[in-house]
């Protein structure tokens, strides 16, 4: 018995070396980070995890109110740190972007109150934050994606880029 099922592991395993089908083919190994995502999804970055929790498009925004031609996008954004170490976090980390222009994107507003992401933060091993992002957009766009570049510097200190992470939504 103990022959076949050696004998069976071997016909396995030359059966994915010939046929060029790997473990992952498999699911037998980690998949790859999902790149894009809809409000709700989970996305995985290297150093956490965020989800788009909800987006509204509010004519004003705790008495905010957009510039003319504009309206203004809200996205609501749970960022939790699974790094292993406290994270510096900016507003600027994340993008909202519609179109394939070079200036079809939008910073987020500057925070104001309490709800808003604030410009520059710590975020906690372990810990998780929800905060409202505030952005300015033209009225005439209702599809748009809020998204996040994985950036960093090596042990070498060289600056390197990692996985663009996109969630997208309609408002």
């Amino acid at each position: 018995m103990k022959k076949i099922c050696t004998i069976l592991a071997l016909v396995l395993a030359l059966s994915l070396v010939f046929t060029g089908c790997s473990l992952s083919d498999l699911g037998l190994k980690e998949e790859e980070p999902q790149l894009t995502g809809q409000v709700g999804d989970t996305m995985k970055t290297m150093f956490f995890d965020f989800s788009v929790d909800a987006v509204s498009s509010p004519e004003e925004y705790d008495g905010y109110t957009p510039a003319e031609g504009n309206r203004l996008v809200v996205c609501t954004v749970t960022v939790d740190n699974t790094f292993g170490e406290t994270l510096p976090m900016y507003d600027t980390d994340f993008q909202l972007q519609w179109g394939s222009g070079d200036e079809d994107y939008a910073w987020a507003v500057d925070a104001f109150n309490d709800q808003l992401m604030p410009l520059e933060w710590e975020l906690l091993t372990g810990d998780t934050a929800t905060y409202d992002m505030l952005f300015e957009a033209p009225a005439d766009v209702d599809r748009f994606m809020l998204v996040y570049l994985e950036m960093y510097t090596d042990a070498d200190g060289n600056d390197g880029e990692g996985d663009l992470f996109n969630v997208n939504f309609d408002v």
